[in-house]
């Protein structure tokens, strides 16, 4: 849940579990999911309602209310915050982020902004997260953990503990997200990331999260080949430190494109099983976990990575540990005030290569 603002300037997450993801209800959608579809007169767009733009540096950012996208996007209302270089050639990218449970885009913008400056289109993404997949799934099935995480990506209705619909998931806030940054800055290409003005175009972006976040990341590497995946202080799901079946079956992504990044000292995510469920995904065969502590990128190699660094402001929220590794509030920075982890969050999620 939400904490109030602090005297860092920012709304705080509250993560009380290790299992991660949401619920909601929601408006009008496609029978069944699928692609979206051009938007229905009660989802036009508001143009200009909820939108902020600024400068960053030498980034364009803009803070965008989901209703200005489509009024019928009316869960987890608080704003998307998108970012793009003013001066480092695009790279024709996306870096997708996914908040951690109760968290908000607001929280994340340090890690969007390090892409921003790699060439990156950069959105931290506002979605349903109000609630952790292991509380929503506690004494159902294992299909549970599969079913509310293809619910919360795609609208699709099947997993009985959430009601997401269509124009709610992350899939469909993600498409009309890119379609309204088109209409407002069409120089840079926005639908560039969505074939056919209905679906993502995965192949071209680098999803990442935290937490829960994290989670849904781990998922839509397993449903689609992306260009990237980053987790950050997530094992997917875990029942007694086992994974669930769908992080058991094969992923669309393949494992030389997905990394995984979490504190040893994490209250809320155990850090050995993750590193034996991301072990399981096979990021073992690009090497042991390494301390970032005490390496620099590349990491020979490796796919997992750790920390023990002191968070940031620890006693404001809880699971500051659980935080370090990418919440604003709770990530070190150096004296000047950048990310110490700006160098490892570039090295998990938006590589160099075109």
């Amino acid at each position: 849940m939400r904490l109030p603002h602090s005297h860092h300037g920012q709304r705080l997450l509250h993560l009380t579990v290790a299992a991660l993801t949401l619920g909601g209800s929601a408006c009008s959608a496609p029978a069944g999911g699928g692609p979206v579809e051009p938007p229905a007169p009660d989802c036009a767009p508001s143009p200009g309602v909820g939108v902020n733009a600024y400068v960053v540096g030498e980034l364009d950012a803009t803070s965008v209310l989901p209703a200005s996208t489509g009024r019928c996007v009316r869960l987890r209302p608080d704003s998307h915050f998108v970012y793009a270089s003013r001066s480092v050639p695009l790279r024709g990218r996306l870096f997708l982020f996914l908040p951690g449970t109760g968290a908000i885009a607001q929280n994340y913008r340090l890690v969007a902004q390090e892409a921003a400056r790699a060439g990156y289109h950069a959105v931290s993404l506002s979605y349903v997260n109000d609630t952790p997949v292991g509380t929503l799934c506690a004494g159902q099935s294992a299909t549970c953990y599969e079913q509310t995480r293809d619910e919360i990506l795609t609208g699709l209705p099947r997993s009985g503990v959430v009601v997401v619909d269509r124009g709610n998931s992350i899939e469909s806030r993600v498409v009309r997200l890119l379609r309204y940054m088109q209409q407002r800055d069409p120089a840079r290409a926005w639908t560039q990331f969505v074939q056919g003005d209905s679906t993502l175009r995965w192949d071209r972006i680098a999803v990442a999260g935290h937490s829960q976040g994290g989670g849904h990341a781990l998922f839509i590497a397993r449903q689609h080949a992306v260009f990237r995946v980053a987790s950050f202080a997530s094992a997917g799901d875990l029942v007694a430190g086992i994974p669930v079946p769908w992080m058991t079956t094969p992923f669309a992504t393949p494992a030389a494109r997905i990394y995984g990044f979490i504190s040893e000292r994490d209250e809320l995510v155990p850090f050995a099983p993750t590193i034996t469920a991301w072990s399981g995904l096979g990021l073992a065969a690009f090497g042991p976990v390494v301390s970032v502590d005490s390496a620099a990128p590349p990491f020979g190699g490796s796919h997992m990575l750790s920390t023990t660094a002191t968070p940031l402001f620890p006693g404001v929220v809880i699971g500051p540990n659980h935080n370090v590794v990418v919440v604003d509030a709770n990530t070190p920075r150096a004296a000047n005030g950048t990310p110490v982890f700006a160098g490892i969050w570039r090295y998990l999620g938006v590589p160099d290569e075109r």
